[in-house]
């Protein structure tokens, strides 16, 4: 088994542990300094959310109720299963959500665009694919990366990978978007 194979696994345990959080809470969309606790165990790194937890808890009503759109005009659909018209309605809602980690009015210290494309997963794990720099590259997306590696404005790349799973999915139906997620996950990084 790979590195990048074994580092999906381990991955998987925090993400099984978010699923079932998910599962058990009595309003699914009410979003909490939790939802990102889980989130940033899930996707690890060096992020930290650095803000008190009241202003936090005020700003993710925000993300909550974007959350809620998405489930209304989408309901439990498969990303596979999307119009065209579907698709674009879809990249043009995930790109509103993202902007909140900008917004200076929703914007949380240390909760940023790929975190934000995690949380929209959790809540859509059949729709909407985690933004990464490791499945960007599996995806065969181009990305300009800053010294440390880090790709840079990432979330510009957001439409493009959703595109790219839509296309898979549509191509390999009995596949998954959480196959095609550790698919890309696991590829070596291209130079």
């Amino acid at each position: 088994m790979s590195k990048f194979s074994t580092q999906w696994e381990k991955a998987d345990l925090s993400y099984q542990n978010y699923i079932n959080y998910i599962e058990r809470k009595t309003e699914r969309f009410e979003l909490t300094l939790i939802d990102l606790l889980y989130v940033r165990n899930f996707k690890g790194g060096n992020a930290s959310i650095h803000e008190q937890e009241g202003s936090v808890n005020v700003k993710l009503k925000k993300y909550s109720t974007h959350l809620k759109e998405i489930y209304q005009e989408f309901g439990d659909k498969e990303l596979k299963d999307l119009s065209k018209e579907e698709l674009e309605s879809l990249k043009r809602k995930v790109q509103a959500f993202i902007r909140l980690t900008s917004d200076s009015e929703t914007a949380i210290d240390g909760f940023k665009s790929s975190f934000a494309s995690a949380l929209l997963h959790f809540y859509f794990p059949n729709l909407i694919p985690i933004l990464d720099k490791r499945v960007l590259n599996g995806a065969g997306i181009n990305a300009e990366k800053n010294k440390q590696g880090q790709v840079i404005n990432i979330e510009r790349h957001y439409s493009d990978l959703i595109d790219k799973f839509y296309i898979y999915l549509k191509n390999n139906p009995t596949k998954s978007l959480r196959d095609y997620d550790k698919e890309c996950f696991t590829k070596p990084i291209r130079d």
